[in-house]
């Protein structure tokens, strides 16, 4: 892996932590929390919400610039087994995607979402949490070398030692 291909996978683990780890953070801090305390005044709960909204939909470019640019370097060296959990974690990712617009987007069409925001957080959470768990698999697909295609011998001979 050259030093480009590693500062992409880096930005693109921390957005996604960043994306992930506030809506865990609404989940099981801030909602709560609202919930019980008396007379939190809407403008802040609505600001608080508005920033967090910014930072996601930040992380949210930096997610989608950096995973189609895994996917381009990526996809060619693997197997079809690995499509297949690639292509489930990009629906639950375009899933994810969409609810966390309609939570932060103040759209009139995502009024009804808005309204059940804690039903919907929670399941950006756990969403979340199966992402990541997908993104590990295959991570690990590829280091255990179950996804990689064959590489060219002239490849093979360019490859560090120690690398597949």
């Amino acid at each position: 892996m050259n030093w480009g291909d590693l500062v992409v996978k880096w930005v693109h683990v921390i957005s996604i932590v960043t994306g992930v780890g506030l809506t865990l953070f609404q989940y099981l801090v801030l909602l709560p929390v609202l919930r019980r305390v008396q007379g939190v005044p809407e403008d802040l709960v609505k600001a608080i919400q508005r920033r967090a909204g910014m930072v996601i939909g930040i992380a949210w470019v930096l997610i989608w610039v950096t995973g189609i640019y895994n996917l381009v370097v990526v996809v060619p060296t693997v197997k079809p087994n690995y499509h297949l959990v690639l292509g489930a974690k990009i629906l639950l990712v375009l899933v994810l995607f969409f609810i966390s617009t309609a939570l932060s987007h103040p759209s009139l069409a995502f009024e009804g979402i808005q309204r059940n925001r804690a039903r919907w957080v929670a399941l950006a959470a756990w969403l979340g949490i199966v992402i990541i768990a997908l993104s590990a698999t295959l991570n690990m697909m590829r280091l255990k070398g179950v996804a990689l295609k064959e590489l060219p011998a002239a490849q093979v001979q360019q490859l560090p030692s120690g690398s597949p």
